[in-house]
């Protein structure tokens, strides 16, 4: 009956909806004195559903959904823990018109990547649905909405359905780390004494997610999925006035089952029997978590509330930036931070958490107060406070700048983020003005009223993990005597600029310039032997993208036995020059600068993300990193502790333990990717480091990529001044013996590691030898298809059918510094009975797909993902800043760029075939397991 009525309405909701008819239009706004952003149209249907559309014209033809229910785990019942995040997996297994699968089919087929195109997620308050639609015409949004009001008003909860995707819940559930699991168990009855909260894990119980049925979740279905708790959010490049005629069209039918539910009870913030909890796991490092809670007091989103949340937003940064600072020099913490968090009907929220080094949390508590108490003693500083507004003012200039570069599925996540607050959205130049209005209220005494305010309520609560057990007692003792620390000393100010940087060379000149017109690139060489490749771009108004690379990164570094590279971090984290890392912040302070480290496949690569008017100073901070690199003491010190204290927590779940040591198994056990041991971090020695990194720094031509919002000859000239004006720099080679990289050998037998976590975790993986180089590239293309098919039929039958696993992947990748490194390589989180299902399934797949090409409809479903997702990245500076690498140095590069899109969309089924039944069918497999060594009486 239900359908039918559907249906009838449908036929009569075809016209678009006049301005008089959208019935609650002032829905989003009431309340608030923000000036409303014009560009949103906001208003309602008879049946209580509210919705806002919005015309935004990036990516070209891209059109946003999204649905958002006012229901999440706190509306479950004690037997219904887990219910909400199950009835939202349900949702996609069928609906009266739409059998199981067939809406995934439907998207895929339109270009949407299932999992990052469409995908739901269920929160505490809220349960939301997402699909962009990489190019939509009006029929395929009216079809893709069609199939969204079913999944909200005609779910079918097949039974038998429930029993597969019930495992997929539970496989979801099991995937998080034992660690995880326990940590909330513990610490959430603290944190959240007296609120409803405190026992609403959203993932639910084993035991309520087996009691589930078809009935139980259809109850909650038609008692929370209703038209009144619904919003729905539909931005892209479309006329909004056709938007709103089918949303009407598709929602306007869906009539309330019985009357509207009570909401329900939250409970009130409590006292603790205890201030304290404690959690011993073996392997973890000290962490404290201290909280003070408020009553969350709903209030609409008004000028005065932003003001004060400003204030709050500056005292908790300065606090940050003290802490901090501490953090870098002789301090008992490796990290400490302040949090605070409005949560929308669970509580106001302040957080400090502060991980120890060497075991040292009474005295790292103890340090992290004292600086609470200096600041609850006596005011911030007018510097602090400008410093502080300098770069949120930089921030919102930027978005200033960009507004007209935002993309459709960033303004519709916006908005339902601005629901789940209780907030509105505003324009950037709104948020900018409110900015400047209230910067000059930002008085010591005013952030110093937040500040107590931060601190206030009820607390402090403290929830201690460490390795060995601590007696709770122990713990409330400890933070008795942080309450009582003495106030710190805080860090002078002292004033930073340019000129603190040390001159770089005479004025580079440039020797050549050359450009590739289809791609609108310019590549310019320079008299040192650097050079620039560049493209001038619009995506992202007002950003520039900058990428120094020079050396030969992990190809140049030695075969035979490991280095200190892995400590490459300390060098973006360290200082330059005369400057420690305090005063090179101070020297970004209201600047749109940043800088990065890393050693990539091919090159030592130095980043920074800036605009037009910092790109000059941007590239000094760069180039005057490479001249006169610094090594703080204290720095390297940090990191190496960092790595020691979360060490054990690589063994502590079978994910963790994969990702541990997926990159040195998948490289037949170079040591340039195998994982550094504790003994060895241990062991290190700034000096070493020094002695490592300087030599690599000073050697090897610099190319530099430059993509975004800036024109040529700005870029040349800024060039000039600081990477041209470098002394030359010796060419690198790479030995033969550093080019021998290959996979595993082919094994019938797994190679096996173990983890310490949940007995019921395994990670298995199983790949295929392919092939690297800079030839054949279609062919890799092919085997990149193949991967991706051969992950959606991974998911359809060890997901879907199966039930064994959540979330299985497959890529294709390959180096080309190394000609026989590449792989076609599948993976899955299981539990440790299902592994043999998932080599057995991953096989057959393999030697399905290269006997035989994929049916028209499958390859287009697999195809039409990728060639929609290439047509975005083409539009963004991160593609270009990837894409133009080595364009200086290797010619050939720049033809694979050419042709990547046109590859793509012009490969064929039987391509993909061939490709896969030459590389990865007469080789045979190498494979990888992960099992709890809990079963197999061992350790790591």
């Amino acid at each position: 009956m239900k359908l039918l009525r559907r249906c009838l309405i449908a036929l009569l909701i075809l016209t678009a909806v006049p301005a008089e008819a959208r019935g609650d239009a002032d829905w989003f706004y009431r309340g608030s004195d923000i000036t409303p952003d014009p560009a949103w149209t906001f208003g309602s249907l008879p049946n209580g559903l509210r919705y806002a559309v919005r015309k935004n014209a990036l990516p070209v033809g891209q059109v946003s959904i999204r649905v958002r229910i006012d229901a999440g785990s706190l509306h479950e019942q004690d037997q219904e823990r887990g219910w909400a995040h199950l009835i939202e997996h349900m949702a996609f297994r069928g609906t009266a018109s739409f059998a199981d699968q067939q809406a995934r089919h439907i998207w895929q087929a339109l270009g949407a990547s299932f999992g990052s195109d469409t995908n739901a997620s269920t929160s505490p308050t809220r349960t939301v649905y997402q699909l962009d639609l990489p190019d939509a015409d009006m029929k395929e949004v009216d079809q893709s909405l069609h199939v969204i009001a079913e999944m909200m008003d005609v779910a079918t909860f097949d039974p038998a359905l429930l029993e597969a995707e019930r495992k997929v819940v539970l496989a979801e559930k099991g995937r998080r780390p034992e660690l995880t699991n326990r940590y909330i168990e513990t610490s959430w009855p603290l944190l959240y004494a007296g609120l409803k909260i405190a026992d609403r894990d959203t993932i639910g119980t084993d035991a309520t997610l087996r009691a589930s049925t078809a009935e139980g979740l259809r109850a909650f279905y038609e008692r929370w999925y209703r038209p009144d708790r619904a919003t729905v959010v539909v931005v892209g490049d479309a006329d909004p006035a056709q938007l709103e005629a089918l949303i009407a069209k598709r929602f306007g039918a869906w009539k309330p089952t019985g009357s509207a539910p009570q909401e329900p009870a939250l409970g009130a913030i409590a006292e603790p029997a205890q201030q304290t909890a404690t959690l011993a796991y073996p392997g973890a490092p000290y962490n404290a978590a201290v909280a003070w809670l408020r009553p969350y007091v709903e209030t609409p989103n008004t000028v005065a509330r932003e003001r004060d949340d400003l204030a709050r937003s500056l005292a908790a940064r300065i606090l940050n930036r003290r802490l901090e600072a501490k953090a870098r020099g002789e301090a008992a913490f490796v990290n400490a931070a302040i949090s605070e968090n409005k949560q929308a009907r669970i509580a106001d929220i302040t957080q400090l958490s502060v991980t120890a080094q060497n075991g040292q949390w009474r005295d790292a508590l103890a340090q992290s107060f004292a600086i609470i108490t200096d600041a609850l003693r006596a005011p911030p500083s007018t510097t602090e406070i400008a410093r502080e507004l300098a770069n949120l003012r930089t921030a919102a200039t930027s978005a200033v700048q960009g507004e007209a570069t935002v993309k459709s599925q960033q303004r519709a996540d916006q908005l339902v983020y601005a629901i789940d607050d209780n907030s509105v959205v505003a324009t950037a130049a709104t948020a900018l003005a409110l900015l400047d209005r209230f910067a000059p209220q930002m008085t010591p005494a005013v952030i110093d009223q937040a500040t107590h305010m931060l601190f206030s309520g009820s607390g402090p609560r403290l929830m201690l993990l460490g390795p060995a057990p601590v007696p709770p007692a122990d713990a409330g003792a400890a933070l008795a005597a942080a309450e009582k620390a003495p106030p710190a000393p805080r860090q002078a100010d002292r004033a930073v600029s340019m000129d603190s940087l040390p001159k770089l060379g005479p004025e580079g000149k440039e020797v050549s310039r050359e450009r590739i017109d289809d791609m609108d690139v310019t590549i310019v060489r320079f008299a040192n032997g650097s050079s620039l490749v560049f493209k001038q771009t619009d995506f992202e108004k007002g950003s520039v993208s900058v990428r120094v690379r020079f050396g030969e990164g992990m190809a140049g570094l030695p075969a035979d036995h490991q280095t200190i590279a892995w400590a490459g971090s300390v060098i973006a984290r360290s200082g330059l020059a005369d400057l420690d890392l305090d005063a090179m912040e101070r020297l970004l302070t209201g600047r749109k600068m940043s800088l990065s480290f890393a050693v990539a496949e091919d090159a030592f690569e130095m980043g920074g993300a800036t605009n037009g008017t910092d790109l000059d100073d941007q590239l000094r901070l760069l180039a005057t990193k490479l001249a006169y690199p610094r090594w703080d003491a204290p720095l390297f010190a940090r990191v190496k502790t960092g790595l020691i204290e979360s060490y054990d927590l690589a063994f502590s779940s079978a994910t963790a333990r994969a990702n541990r040591e997926l990159g040195g198994f998948m490289r037949g056990g170079d040591p340039r990717w195998i994982p550094v041991e504790k003994q060895t971090v241990e062991a290190a020695s700034l000096d070493a480091a020094r002695a490592f990194f300087d030599p690599l720094l000073g050697t090897g031509p610099i190319e530099t990529v430059i993509v975004g919002d800036v024109d040529i000859e700005t870029a040349v000239a800024a060039m000039k001044k600081t990477i041209a004006a470098l002394p030359p720099r010796a060419p690198t080679a790479i030995p033969a013996a550093s080019r021998a990289v290959r996979p595993p050998a082919p094994s019938p037998t797994p190679t096996r590691f173990t983890h310490n976590g949940d007995k019921d975790q395994a990670f298995a993986a199983i790949g295929w030898t392919t092939f690297g180089g800079m030839e054949h590239t279609r062919e890799k293309r092919a085997l990149s298809l193949a991967a991706n098919m051969m992950q959606t039929r991974l998911f359809e039958r060890l997901r879907e059918v199966e039930g064994a696993s959540y979330s299985p992947s497959a890529v294709a990748t390959s180096a080309e510094r190394f000609p026989d490194w590449g792989i076609v390589f599948a993976a899955s989180e299981l539990r440790p009975e299902s592994t043999d299902i998932f080599f057995r399934i991953a096989r057959e797949i393999v030697a399905d797909l290269a006997a035989r090409p994929a049916a028209p409809d499958e390859f287009a479903r697999a195809r039409n993902p990728v060639v929609s997702g290439i047509e975005r990245r083409l539009k963004t500076n991160a593609y270009w800043l990837g894409a133009l690498e080595n364009w200086s140095r290797e010619p050939e590069q720049i033809d694979q760029t050419r042709s990547y899109a046109s590859d793509y969309a012009g490969l064929t089924a039987e391509e993909v075939r061939a490709a896969v039944a030459r590389y990865m069918t007469d080789s045979g497999d190498w494979s990888m397991l992960v099992l709890p060594a809990k079963d197999l009486g061992g350790g790591h």
